[in-house]
């Protein structure tokens, strides 16, 4: 006899991500990168170049928490890279002699278990945020990770059911089993989260939350729906995505580099061409934080529980991490403020040249793992892409399609990459053709084609 299937194993395999949500999509484009990660020069880069950098960002977080020293504030280092955050500052005070301006804590969460924690009071607001992470996709799907663990069951049609704030709010105020089943959880939902909460900022007026960044989306969501706390943000970067400062940028600030500051940290703005290399070694070995439960005394607590402190320091495949680590450990890492400050912004020289100008040889050290998507979607994009044929159609849209575009520019166009790169960097400064590139080069176009076969031969 077959073994019966699990509702979850049925749920997954009728309503599967959509291919549409990797901007991929469409290309057989292999799951492993171009080029071997090299775990040693991955390490000197974390080392030489990382290492001042976040060595800096601790010492400048330091100095920010003063301005909330008599304000019954809490630093609170958001999982989960936040949490390797607070190993790096607790690593800088221990190496400098300082004692933390402010108490220090955790908080565990997540854009999206901020978001689920919030809907049910606040619908009209997180509802479009939550269409526009799924719209590529069906209802059915968005349901699935959005309930995922709950064993509701979701009818068929859902699979061909495109997302919609109306689609939404139709199966949310239903009148049926299933709309009663979604608004039950979430409910429950801002219930826990709310008694997470009350509990974790017991006696805090000002929760400082602290983490890599870039919008705050998450701390925009606690804004506006527990506004009894003053919160307030102290990021590694503050990133608009060129869609202008939100309402909540005035409680955010980027304490190492700032899009909407452009001179504050000039070189430092190349790290928005691959923000990934801030992102990736403050990843840590646990799953994400997607939702709360309510424990039999009242307390609120994540429902995968606390997270494993074990699996902050640096792991097997944690080469720059390691090397960021390292830094901190040597001489530099007690170094005095200046030689930190000037330490640091020669790293950002040098890193600007590479992010923005790579060569060949420094590819294998600066690679980062493949990138997942948040949301409870399955999706892991590698930064670089293997081309699966030489065509020049294919390399012309891989670079379109890749997370770091000049490092694919060196893989697509081996010999030419500083001729494309550069052409690419001038036609981004002249006004309004900026916009016309990328779809330019997703589709390959004709013209762009036949200038490169022409360089090619």
């Amino acid at each position: 006899m077959e073994p019966v299937e699990s509702l979850e194993a049925s749920l997954e395999r009728r309503f599967p991500p959509p291919e549409a949500y990797s901007h991929l999509a469409g290309d057989d484009w292999p799951a492993d990168g171009p080029i071997p990660a090299d775990t040693d020069a991955q390490r000197r880069f974390g080392q030489e170049l990382l290492g001042p950098i976040f060595l800096q960002f601790c010492q400048r977080l330091h100095m920010a928490g003063v301005a909330f020293a008599d304000r019954r504030a809490r630093l609170l280092f958001a999982a989960r890279g936040g949490l390797r955050l607070r190993l790096l500052y607790e690593l800088w005070c221990e190496r400098s002699g300082t004692q933390p301006v402010l108490p220090l804590g955790d908080i565990l969460i997540s854009r999206v278990a901020a978001a689920k924690g919030c809907l049910a009071a606040d619908f009209d607001h997180v509802a479009p945020m939550l269409v526009r992470e799924f719209g590529a996709g069906s209802l059915g799907y968005m349901l699935r990770c959005l309930l995922r663990g709950r064993a509701v069951d979701l009818p068929d049609v859902l699979a061909h059911c495109p997302v919609t704030v109306g689609s939404f709010a139709a199966i949310y105020r239903g009148e049926d089993a299933l709309g009663q089943a979604v608004r039950d959880y979430f409910a429950e939902q801002a219930q826990a989260m709310a008694a997470y909460l009350e509990g974790l900022l017991a006696g805090i007026d000002t929760p400082v939350l602290v983490d890599s960044g870039w919008t705050g989306g998450t701390q925009a969501l606690l804004m506006r729906d527990f506004p009894q706390w003053d919160w307030h943000g102290l990021y590694f970067g503050k990133w608009d995505y060129g869609r202008g400062p939100g309402p909540h940028f005035g409680h955010i600030f980027g304490v190492a580099v700032d899009s909407l500051e452009p001179y504050a940290n000039a070189p430092g703005q190349a790290l928005f061409a691959y923000h990934h290399l801030i992102e990736d070694p403050l990843e840590i070995d646990a799953a994400s934080v997607e939702s709360y439960r309510l424990l039999p005394d009242g307390r609120g607590m994540p429902e995968g529980g606390d997270i494993d402190p074990m699996v902050l320091p640096p792991g097997r495949d944690d080469a720059m991490f390691q090397g960021i680590v390292d830094h901190f450990h040597s001489p530099a890492g007690a170094g005095d403020f200046m030689a930190v400050e000037r330490r640091a912004h020669e790293a950002y020289r040098r890193l600007r040249r590479m992010i923005l100008w790579p060569r060949p040889a420094e590819l294998p050290g600066m690679q980062v793992r493949p990138r997942s998507a948040d949301f409870g979607r399955s999706l892991t994009v590698p930064v670089l892409l293997r081309l699966p044929d030489a065509s020049l159609k294919r390399r012309v849209k891989s670079v379109a399609a890749a997370l770091w575009k000049p490092g694919q520019m060196v893989v697509a166009f081996p010999r030419l990459h500083g001729l494309v790169n550069g052409s690419s960097y001038l036609l981004r400064r002249i006004p309004f053709a900026g916009r016309f590139v990328d779809p330019l080069l997703r589709r390959g176009s004709g013209l762009a084609r036949r200038v490169l076969r022409r360089l090619l031969r």
